[in-house]
């Protein structure tokens, strides 16, 4: 599945979750540094990985639903785009309907881990995951740190905004 959006430098306030008006996908509008980022997921993808980007038709579809929810206000200028694929598990139904459960798949006695699906959201559930998998194979050690409470850049910068 793939996932686009782009940023422009109108600070958008608060975070808000809309669903598209053409076809009911998610779509986020949020603030990021000093601007505001519009994105969406869930659109399948079967070309080569290494072109995926955002395009212009995606870029369009954004800046429509940002209208539709903001119509005094103009979509941001856009000062860059993404676009990032998620590896879902087959499945018979509708992508859109699969589950985005973090699926783990070992290969190798163990010593090649493969992660299938997942959300960004679930970074550090993910990585507790892999290392408790990975720790089964390791010689014993003692935690040196705790993830759970260290912000990660640039989160670490925005800590104090919130």
């Amino acid at each position: 599945m793939k996932s686009v959006g782009y940023g422009g430098p109108t600070p958008a306030q608060p975070r808000y979750y809309t669903e598209a008006p053409q076809d009911g996908r998610a779509v986020f509008v949020m603030p990021h540094r000093e601007g505001t980022l519009i994105g969406t997921t869930e659109r399948p993808f079967t070309g080569d990985p290494d072109t995926v980007a955002a395009s212009a038709e995606e870029i369009a579809y954004l800046s429509e639903c940002y209208r539709h929810y903001f119509p005094q206000r103009e979509p941001p200028q856009i000062l860059a785009s993404f676009a990032g694929l998620r590896v879902l598990p087959r499945g018979d139904n509708n992508p859109f309907h699969r589950s985005r459960d973090t699926l783990l798949h070992a290969t190798h006695g163990g010593r090649l881990l493969s992660i299938y699906g997942g959300k960004l959201t679930a970074y550090r559930a993910t990585a507790e995951k892999v290392l408790h998998r990975a720790l089964t194979l390791l010689p014993p050690r003692s935690a040196r740190a705790s993830t759970r409470r260290l912000p990660l850049p640039p989160a670490a910068a925005s800590a104090g905004e919130r």
